[in-house]
């Protein structure tokens, strides 16, 4: 019985013994949630404003492009129809390009007695009626035209517009997402350009319920979008409806950005449509990122706490068997300590590596938050509920900064970037702002432009990453001394960067880059330091100083060259540093 009774007493202890790493890591996981959801929240909020915003500007650019064009189509219809009034007999002509086709004149009636190109085509419906000019949509075959009509006298003048090629031109060459597209409709709902042609000069909704009569259609979401684009002027807003591209009309979330576009005293509206994930795309990466991160966290956590139980299961165990033995077990003992002691020491070492890596991949999630925070702050009245909630969130991720410092990952090889075009003057005004809520008083921070309208194809995200963290960087260099940051872009042909660069592999597929450059007056680095700063886990003296991992500029090194670039440095101790990063520039001015 005495035999039977031992067992049980260890299994007890086991139990009372597993106890607290259990609590500790239950509460350690359920710190490490509540820290993710924050995070977050803030992240997303940031994220989708940004994506929302690159959507608006998709939207001005066409809408601004057909607004010249209208005006110059109407100053050649009065032009034309001014002469025609004073001469009732004459037969006007216009010059054919590639969207102006022909000119007619109609009688009273309404019919066509003179064509200056005998094109021919058949009146859909009236688009718009202004005080002088109105609108009508024609079509020949698969061919659409916009017809403007000015009464002159007794007759009226049509200028004939290809607006099938207008829209080739202005705006079906803009991507969207994977599915979206760029559309135009009237004050009254009807679509005037589409990049399916069944949809045109059709009603939103009256029309596609008519076309798709043998279909079940669930179109009060977008009856209520609808609504709102009438209201307002400029906007983004999401609804459901479906894909009219696909002949399997998928049911989808989408979000539509929008801009009234003036035709007289009347408008249409420019509406940019795209798919919700496709924006949502990015976010849901980041999050996944962020959950397996502080997932491993824990997990290395719980299990260098099990870890821990068990050395101390093994050595209540040890003392209890060696309890008997004297000098023999004594001398075993303390070798066993020596080896468990080396064995705790190189995983604690490891466990350092680790979370230093995955610290400084979390605040840079959270830089851009801090930063986007105090701009609202700075916008917003005081005392206001925008302002408050602003405060928290800056309040929020300086508390998480202090707790996570400069961390950075390594792991972006299953993440699936998406390139634009990217305002190079707007990346730097942006970036300049964020390192202004970063930037000490004794800090003189100048921003140098020398660009005028170029951009580069990328990701915006990751660029702004590069220079916020260089300028950061830079900013600990200087350290309390105080000094001055000067952030310059500037455009240099090619074979100027190969001679300023010797050393680098320039690309010749571009004949321009795009260089951008954080220079600092701080501490410098030394001839040794130099060559080794985009190595891997290397800390030089200012990293060092600002408890870094040695992985931002690692980090900054692969951003650039997935982006086509290249990244150096210049240093001298004492003298300050400057970092250089050369992008392709881009033939198209950002719009």
């Amino acid at each position: 019985m005495k035999e039977k009774a031992a067992p049980k007493k260890t299994w007890l202890q086991t139990l009372r013994a597993l106890w607290v790493p259990l609590a500790i890591g239950i509460v350690t996981v359920a710190a490490l949630a509540l820290v993710v959801g924050a995070v977050w929240q803030d992240y997303r909020t940031a994220l989708m404003t940004s994506q929302t915003r690159q959507m608006e500007l998709v939207v001005q650019s066409p809408a601004d492009s057909i607004r010249v064009l209208l005006e110059e189509y109407a100053d050649r219809l009065d032009s034309i129809a001014e002469k025609v009034a004073a001469d009732a007999g004459l037969r006007p002509t216009v010059a054919r390009s590639d969207t102006i086709r022909d000119v007619w004149l109609e009688n009273s009636n309404g019919e066509v007695v003179y064509s200056c190109y005998g094109l021919s085509a058949v009146c859909d419906v009236l688009i718009t009626r202004t005080e002088k000019i109105s609108y009508w949509q024609y079509h020949s075959g698969d061919e659409h035209y916009l017809v403007m009509k000015k009464q002159a006298g007794e007759k009226t003048v049509c200028l004939v517009v290809d607006s099938t090629v207008m829209y080739q031109q202005l705006i079906s060459e803009i991507h969207v997402g994977t599915n979206g597209y760029i559309m135009i409709k009237n004050d009254d709902n009807l679509v005037v350009m589409h990049p399916e042609a069944v949809q045109w000069g059709i009603k939103i909704v009256e029309g596609r319920q008519r076309i798709y009569k043998d279909r079940t259609l669930d179109l009060s979401s977008l009856s209520e979008l609808l609504r709102a684009q009438q209201e307002e002027e400029a906007g983004t807003l999401d609804y459901y409806s479906y894909w009219w591209t696909d002949p399997s009309l998928p049911r989808v979330h989408k979000i539509s950005a929008f801009r009234h576009l003036k035709v007289g005293d009347s408008f249409w509206i420019v509406s940019a449509v795209v798919d919700y994930d496709d924006l949502y795309e990015p976010v849901q990466q980041s999050f996944v990122k962020v959950v397996f991160i502080f997932g491993g966290v824990a997990l290395v956590l719980v299990l260098f706490m099990f870890q821990m139980f068990r050395l101390q299961e093994r050595d209540r165990r040890s003392a209890t068997e060696i309890s008997d033995l004297k000098t023999l077990n004594q001398t075993l003992e303390e070798l066993h300590r020596s080896e468990e002691s080396l064995a705790h020491g190189q995983r604690l070492q490891m466990m350092g590596t680790l979370t230093g890596g995955i610290a400084h991949e979390f605040n840079n999630f959270l830089t851009p938050i801090t930063g986007y925070a105090d701009l609202i702050m700075a916008d917003a009245d005081p005392g206001s509920e925008i302002y408050d909630n602003a405060m928290e969130i800056s309040e929020a991720a300086q508390k998480a900064q202090e707790v996570v410092k400069q961390i950075s990952s390594m792991s972006r090889k299953n993440v699936e970037t998406v390139y634009d075009a990217v305002s190079v003057e707007g990346l730097l005004h942006r970036t300049r702002k964020l390192v202004e809520t970063n930037c000490p008083k004794n800090v003189e921070l100048k921003e140098e432009n020398e660009l005028s309208g170029e951009c580069v194809l990328g990701n915006a995200t990751q660029l702004q990453q590069v220079l916020l963290n260089i300028s950061i960087n830079a900013i600990h260099a200087i350290g309390a001394e105080g000094g001055k940051l000067t952030i310059r872009g500037s455009v240099v042909p090619r074979r100027e960067l190969e001679a300023l660069f010797p050393e680098e592999k320039i690309s010749e597929e571009w004949p321009n880059y795009v260089c951008l450059s954080v220079t600092d007056t701080g501490c410098g680095m030394d001839a040794e330091t130099l060559p080794r700063i985009f190595e891997q886990f290397y800390q030089g003296e200012t990293d060092r100083r600002a408890d870094g991992c040695g992985l931002g500029l690692t980090l900054c090194k692969r951003i650039v060259e997935q982006h086509g670039g290249t990244i150096t440095a210049e240093s001298r101790p004492g003298e300050g540093s400057r970092f250089s990063v050369a992008l392709p520039a881009k033939a198209a001015k950002f719009m």
